[in-house]
């Protein structure tokens, strides 16, 4: 049944016209779904569609309560909440404790519509606005990919100015110190032509995604040298093939 319920909404999520010709349907069955059916099939759901349905974000978000955190529960529910919070009207409905999930750093797939619109500026505000450094470290720490060029302008320049603000201070070193790892690990596999895994990108967009990666690295060590922190320690967190491209 399970089954059968997720390849419909695969279906309905691929092919746009079909989920308008059939979402009253699909909205009903989703409503008396289980909860596990409910997270697992909520991915290809078109979120862009219902923005005036806060009654689908609360069913979901009542479902997250009710299942086990399994890698694949994981992955779903992080992947809905980042395409949920990309709309301004469905954010008020996300209640606070389903942020938590982004603390357990699911992998999401390479090409996934949460990984896509996650990185908008209003992602970005409504995680800082949650208060909670852990949240938005990992927060960043997810949606910081080499499957993601950043696209939006807007939410990069608020990613950048979340560091400079969010992360500066002795106290926040530790937390400094994952995000330049994260950082190094993507520089690196993008400098080593990372785009012969990744087949979408072209030449200008591996150009963009070095250029801005590299830029959220500059704006982390200016953040890092202005708390004094010697530089020897940052090196040893970089892999050699970004201090290569750095030096």
């Amino acid at each position: 049944m399970l089954d059968t319920f997720l390849r419909a909404a695969r279906a309905s999520r691929e092919k746009q016209l079909t989920w308008f010709q059939i979402r009253g349907a699909a909205i009903e069955m989703l409503s008396k779904a289980s909860p596990r059916a409910i997270v697992l099939a909520s991915p290809h759901v078109p979120w862009d569609w219902l923005i005036d349905r806060g009654d689908l974000v609360e069913l979901w978000a009542r479902a997250t309560s009710a299942v086990p955190h399994t890698d694949e529960i994981c992955q779903s529910v992080v992947d809905v909440l980042l395409q949920i919070a990309s709309k301004d009207q469905l954010i008020p409905y996300i209640p606070v404790d389903v942020w938590s999930w982004l603390t357990k750093r699911p992998t999401l797939p390479p090409v996934c519509m949460g990984r896509h619109v996650g990185t908008r500026a209003r992602v970005v505000k409504a995680v800082r606005a949650l208060k909670d450094i852990e949240v938005l470290k990992s927060y960043l720490l997810i949606v910081w990919s080499e499957w993601d060029d950043l696209q939006d302008n807007s939410g990069f320049n608020k990613m950048c100015t979340s560091i400079r603000e969010d992360f500066s201070g002795i106290e926040m070193r530790g937390h400094r110190a994952e995000l330049i790892r994260r950082l190094g690990d993507i520089l690196g596999r993008l400098y080593q032509g990372v785009e012969q895994l990744n087949p979408q990108l072209g030449k200008y967009d591996l150009w963009k995604m070095k250029r801005r990666y590299g830029k959220l690295m500059e704006v982390l060590l200016e953040v890092e040298e202005c708390t004094s922190s010697p530089i020897t320690m940052i090196s040893r967190l970089l892999t050699p093939a970004l201090m290569h491209v750095i030096s």
